[in-house]
């Protein structure tokens, strides 16, 4: 099984997790557990291993907040509802996704063009493993009401609409560490992408729709983030020079 590949605690509660090949992060506190996205179905265990170095207890999970729906972010997210009563909550607009009546992620016919890329077989055989094309969909998964989301965990984060990735993707802000969770808005790094640790987009044939989700990427900046935790990538602070 694949590794957990960094944790970072960004502040009380709060633990940003590098997965294998997608990202999720951790809030704990009064009791209770908070995930923003849930990597692959086969990072399950993963998840589970990581609220445990948290602090907390994976029994204890009582929500998972969805940036947008795709199978990388979306994991075990059904199994943790069907099995455990976890809530699943995703943007009004992104439920369709989430809950799989319309599925808005890249296709093998769309990877085509780019298969004798470097790294790109290898990483398509390495998602379709941790369960790429599994069904994920969220039947059951509620909308996320208002611009603030108050967590069980005692924390609350605000709303970021991220429209382009997915029609209803979006980021969270945690205020008082300033760390801005991404998605796949922006991210640090992907195996089909040269750079990392430099933020950036993923590459357009990813994005639903392309213009909108680099509007969405320069809107960002004027987020009052002091730290970037992506969809994929590592951890960074956001440049000085980047912000507002």
């Amino acid at each position: 099984m694949s590794s957990i590949r960094s944790t970072t605690r960004v502040a009380p509660g709060v633990l940003f997790v590098e997965g294998p090949l997608s990202n999720w992060t951790v809030f704990h506190g009064d009791g209770a557990v908070e995930l923003v996205d849930c990597g692959y179905p086969a990072d399950r265990p993963l998840v589970e291993e990581s609220i445990r170095i948290a602090g907390a207890d994976p029994a204890d999970l009582r929500r998972i907040l969805i940036t947008h729906g795709h199978s990388d972010h979306l994991g075990a997210s059904a199994q943790f509802a069907a099995e455990r009563g976890v809530m699943v909550a995703a943007a009004p607009a992104e439920l369709p996704n989430v809950r799989r009546d319309v599925t808005e992620q890249v296709t093998v016919a769309e990877l085509l063009p780019s298969a004798l890329k470097r790294g790109t077989v290898r990483w398509a055989a390495a998602a379709i493993r941790a369960g790429g094309r599994a069904d994920v969909g969220v039947p059951q998964a509620v909308a996320l009401e208002g611009d603030e989301v108050p967590l069980s965990t005692g924390h609350t984060l605000t709303v970021v609409p991220a429209p382009g990735h997915t029609s209803g993707s979006v980021c969270f802000l945690e205020p008082e560490s300033r760390a801005l969770l991404t998605g796949d808005a922006i991210v640090t790094g992907h195996p089909l992408l040269r750079e990392s640790g430099e933020l950036q987009q993923l590459p357009a044939f990813f994005q639903h729709d392309a213009d909108e989700a680099a509007l969405s990427a320069r809107r960002l900046v004027l987020c009052d983030a002091a730290l970037v935790l992506p969809g994929h990538g590592p951890l960074v602070v956001f440049p000085e020079s980047a912000r507002p």
